[in-house]
């Protein structure tokens, strides 16, 4: 198993973060690297959804957990998951963002190489990009 994280912190409040990352349909209003996101139903643990990466495949996900302030989702790869785990603790008038990732499976490794760092090389930017959503949501 491989696993790495960012973290950074922020003015906007942990409250904001939580609803926009749970907002899974609305993921590609802020996160440019996809096309789309599908959830049907209610965004709870156990649902289902997929995505559509710009130039990839379809890719299902579950929610693993969820609960103010978390997060967890796991892409269903070939031969392989992604966990990608979002954190975000209020500390007075800042709050602390952490974003996690890690693969594992037969093909954890090319995962790992194909996806998971490049999430974290592109952490810092996610997470702005993020920030920047939640604080102009009501």
């Amino acid at each position: 198993m491989w696993q790495a994280q960012y973290e950074t912190t922020t003015d906007v409040p942990a409250e904001k973060l939580y609803r926009a990352i749970c907002d899974i349909n609305n993921w590609n209003k802020w996160d440019e690297e996809l096309e789309w996101t599908k959830l049907e139903g209610v965004s709870q643990v156990g649902a289902r959804f997929t995505l559509k990466p710009k130039g990839g495949p379809k890719v299902m996900l579950t929610i693993d957990e969820m609960r103010p302030y978390r997060q967890v989702d796991t892409a269903h790869l070939f031969l392989g998951k992604l966990r990608n785990s979002h954190e975000y603790v209020q500390s007075g008038e800042k709050t602390i963002v952490r974003f996690k990732a890690e693969t594992w499976g037969v093909l954890g490794c090319f995962w790992r190489k194909v996806i998971g760092e490049n999430q974290i090389k592109d952490a810092a930017k996610q997470t702005q990009a993020l920030i920047n959503y939640a604080r102009n949501q009501p």
